[in-house]
């Protein structure tokens, strides 16, 4: 008791009042304003650890010192009629008043005016855009709290010529996080677009509807390699977790693997460490086997066809420098296939006419299934193969295993859909675009692949308010505002199609597969502009095969439409015939080879859906 008094006295108990409440303000507002000057994550905690050790400093110091009108002096050297330590007192408590004040006010500002600033997107809006109470946007505010955006990494190297690691690191945290069931990953396409950005982590982070930001660097020369990373929670821009690697070269796949591991654990997943360790785990022990991996999943992010190549060629000396590296094989194996799918913009690197494209796939994926570093790994390689041996129904099957581990796996919904779409399964179409459908509006690749589909599921209104929903959202994507155009003529609304229709054209790129001339095509019939069509078709050679079966059908010329694609059943191509199945208004019937494969998948196809924007007959045009 006499304890409590003489703590009373001193004012003890009142500064560490004060200092703490003080403290709290100092390192929320540090927490806002650190992230805007870029600053690194060692200078957040050395604040924090500064105040803790301020803290014992400031009790030590009120319990040795009192505050005299001669000025600082010992307290036991103090008179007790010389004492001011009650006036003291009262001042303190005026101070603390005004920084309780203080904070309090930070504290509304902060959840009132700056939180729903930083969560807000460009996308508020787009709710207002359905129509039908079967079609809900959340707001920028409902994020996934287990929801993260990997940006790409930047390259402080001092010749800066380590772009590729830096590109590539980043990528593979990416996939490696988009593992992990129960976190929500932003796509690659989205994130990384901010590369070289000025906006803030919270405003980023707003646009991309998610709760939470990896941002980092590397800096690496021949003889040490430098990464530093950090996690961001948007709602307020503090660190959750930071981490600095200062290793040898020979470090870097441990670098990736404990960076995938931590960030997961900060997530708080649901996942078990032992689960954990194997998804993070790279799949290789050779560096250079890596080295040569992350260099060929850097060109891939570049998109074009030159550094396609490059890729292939960097995936192909990974497995050769590693026979066991499941994933080299399988990207390896990907080039292979994509050379077989003629209206691919990834085709015609090989002639599959005088190479053995089959094989060379079938040798990759196999050796991709035996070397798989997890079981849903291995289905994942044996749904690729499946798909690639037209055996639909084994691949559902396996793409079902995939999704249920990996709800945010794009490529396997993709193709989970695909199979779903050929084989006429509506119901698995519906389902799976429900299961989208929310994180569609925070990712743009699952946007991609929503809007893709939605209007192969039948329902054309529904689909319409889907498209304009997304489309609203990803307003500057090519590919979903080439897609939301098909998906609304489909739906009958020509004046919306025509207004994505403009978007799309003002963004001068094509990014999609050499049809750049179908959405123009699509509008003109659907507004009775038939002479336009009949003019692009002309342009077309008869190699064009998708191309001018995609305008012979806008013309209503059935017939010819048929005959264009029969060349590729004369060449035993039902691989490439069976992708014109995911149109509706594709008629199988006049290919043998199709309806066998067909009967033997027991696939009950439904009659041809007539184009609702096909261009009025010759005899009605203007």
């Amino acid at each position: 008791m006499n304890l409590l008094k003489e703590l009373q006295r001193r004012n003890v108990i009142r500064m560490a009042g004060l200092y703490l409440v003080g403290a709290w303000l100092v390192t929320q507002v540090a927490a806002t304003l650190l992230p805007v000057f870029e600053a690194p994550g060692w200078v957040m905690k050395a604040l924090v650890g500064l105040l803790a050790i301020g803290f014992f400093a400031a009790l030590v110091f009120s319990w040795v010192f009192e505050l005299t009108a001669d000025g600082l002096k010992r307290d036991g050297d103090v008179e007790v009629t010389q004492s001011i330590a009650p006036q003291t007192a009262r001042r303190m408590d005026r101070m603390l008043l005004v920084v309780m004040a203080l904070a309090l006010g930070y504290f509304a500002v902060d959840k009132f005016v700056l939180v729903p600033g930083r969560v807000a997107g460009p996308s508020a809006t787009a709710s207002a855009v359905a129509d039908a109470p079967t079609v809900v946007v959340p707001t920028p505010a409902a994020a996934n709290p287990k929801s993260i955006a990997v940006l790409a990494f930047t390259d402080f190297s001092p010749a800066g010529d380590q772009g590729w690691f830096a590109d590539g690191l980043a990528d593979e945290i990416l996939n490696t996080l988009a593992r992990t069931p129960d976190l929500q990953v932003s796509a690659r396409t989205s994130s990384f677009r901010y590369k070289g950005s000025k906006l803030t982590v919270p405003e980023i982070a707003g646009e991309l509807r998610v709760a939470h930001v990896l941002e980092g660097s590397v800096r690496s020369t021949p003889q040490r390699i430098r990464v530093t990373a950090q996690l961001i929670r948007a709602a307020d821009g503090f660190q959750v977790w930071s981490q600095d690697y200062d290793r040898d070269p020979a470090d870097m796949i441990e670098i990736q693997e404990d960076l995938a591991r931590q960030i997961a654990i900060a997530m708080q997943t649901s996942m078990d460490p032992q689960a954990l360790a194997d998804m993070a785990e790279v799949g290789t022990r050779s560096v250079e086997a890596y080295q040569r991996f992350i260099r060929g999943r850097a060109a891939l992010i570049s998109g074009s066809r030159e550094d396609y190549a490059k890729s292939y060629l960097l995936f192909e000396e990974a497995r050769s420098l590693d026979p066991g590296f499941a994933a080299a094989h399988g990207l390896a194996a990907v080039y292979w296939l994509e050379q077989m799918r003629t209206v691919s913009i990834r085709a015609n690197f090989a002639d599959c006419e005088a190479v053995d494209c089959p094989g060379a796939f079938a040798e990759r994926i196999d050796l991709a299934i035996r070397h798989a570093k997890s079981p849903v790994d291995r289905s994942a390689y044996r749904a690729q193969k499946a798909i690639h041996d037209l055996r639909w129904r084994e691949a559902i099957v396996l793409l079902e295993e995939v999704t249920a581990q990996r709800p945010g796996d794009a490529n396997a919904q993709t193709q989970l859909m695909d199979m779903a779409a050929r084989i006429s399964d509506k119901a698995l179409m519906r389902r799976t675009l429900d299961a989208i459908w929310e994180p569609a509006q925070g990712r743009v690749d699952l946007a991609s692949v929503h809007i893709d589909f939605a209007h192969r599921a039948g329902d054309y209104p529904r689909a319409g308010q889907e498209a304009m929903a997304l489309a609203q959202i990803w307003q500057d994507s090519p590919r979903i505002l080439y897609q939301a155009h098909r998906v609304l003529l489909w739906a009958g609304r020509v004046a919306d199609a025509a207004g994505i229709l403009t978007r799309w054209q003002a963004l001068d790129e094509d990014e999609s597969g050499g049809s750049s001339m179908l959405p123009p095509a699509r509008q003109a019939c659907a507004e009775g502009r038939r002479v336009e069509v009949e003019t692009a078709l002309a342009r077309l050679t008869q190699d064009q095969r998708s191309q001018r079966w995609h305008l012979l059908m806008l013309l209503g010329r059935t017939d010819e439409a048929a005959v264009a694609l029969q060349a590729l059943e004369r060449a035993g191509n039902v691989s490439a015939l069976s992708g014109f199945l995911l149109f509706p208004h594709f008629d199988p019937t006049p290919f043998p080879s199709l309806m066998a494969l067909l009967a033997r998948e027991k696939v009950e196809r439904p009659p041809p859906v007539p184009l609702p924007f096909a261009c009025p007959p010759v005899d009605a045009a203007p």
